[in-house]
């Protein structure tokens, strides 16, 4: 396997790793250079291939997803690895141009996510109300089908109906994403999965959506809601989807 071909291979598809490079080395068997990519999950890929040191290098790297920041460490005697959280630009994708998609735009943008916004309607999809931000105006499912989603994704939907909301749900979940939050009262999503799990989306997926949107502040204007939702958005991306659920589940407990 070519490391650098690999590498650049996951950053032009918005893959998050971090990379462990050895800076200096007195093991003959390791030479300084060496790099090993390990994924979230605690897989490993690359030139380091002594079980033991991979060990240890890969109980470092998790912990710089946690903390995201570059570190150099000697791991051992001896062997010192620099480890470096590769990350792109998150994609956010708001299905929808209404009242609420506007400030969750602007703070989505703050907070470092590259923003695209897709509505049926030009006059609300245009590029005066989304300043920075990718704006198309067109049908929901033509431009769903011909932007990329992938794993880094990131996906909102707040459209102005359920039947929008179902089309882009039917849409999105066919591909792997970061995350997908859904707005809209328990009825509306109710009735919007149960469309889904009748047109043969698998239950286990359904349950990856974020519903209730928003980690639960007692937002009720626009902005409050866009503010609860970036919330999430920033918790995701920082701890993963699980704990932001959880977050999200203890705050409404403690009502």
């Amino acid at each position: 396997m070519n490391i650098i071909f690999r590498i650049n291979d996951l950053i032009s598809k918005a893959e998050i790793f971090c990379l462990a490079t050895v800076v200096s080395s007195s093991d003959n068997s390791i030479s300084p250079g060496t790099k090993t990519i390990i994924y979230k999950d605690g897989t490993m890929e690359g030139e380091i291939k002594d079980k033991e040191t991979g060990q240890l290098i890969c109980d470092i790297a998790l912990k710089a997803f946690t903390q995201q920041e570059k570190k150099l460490v000697e791991i051992r005697a001896g062997l010192t690895v620099f480890f470096d959280f590769i990350s792109t630009s998150a994609q956010l994708l708001i299905c929808g141009a209404g009242h609420i998609a506007i400030p969750l735009a602007q703070f989505a943008q703050q907070v470092g996510f590259a923003v695209t916004v897709i509505d049926d309607r030009p006059d609300f999809a245009n590029q005066p109300r989304f300043p920075g931000c990718e704006v198309i105006a067109d049908d929901f499912i033509t431009t769903l089908r011909r932007i990329p989603i992938h794993n880094s994704s990131f996906v909102v939907i707040i459209t102005r109906g359920h039947e929008h909301d179902a089309e882009c749900l039917e849409e999105i979940i066919l591909h792997p994403t970061a995350y997908v939050g859904l707005i809209g009262s328990r009825r509306r999503v109710s009735f919007v999965l149960e469309m889904l799990e009748k047109a043969g989306i698998p239950k286990e997926r359904l349950a990856d959506i974020c519903t209730p949107i928003g980690i639960p502040i007692g937002a009720e204007s626009p902005e409050e809601i866009a503010l609860s939702i970036t919330a999430e958005l920033v918790c995701v991306r920082r701890k993963g989807v699980d704990q932001a659920k959880a977050l999200s589940n203890a705050i409404r407990g403690m009502k």
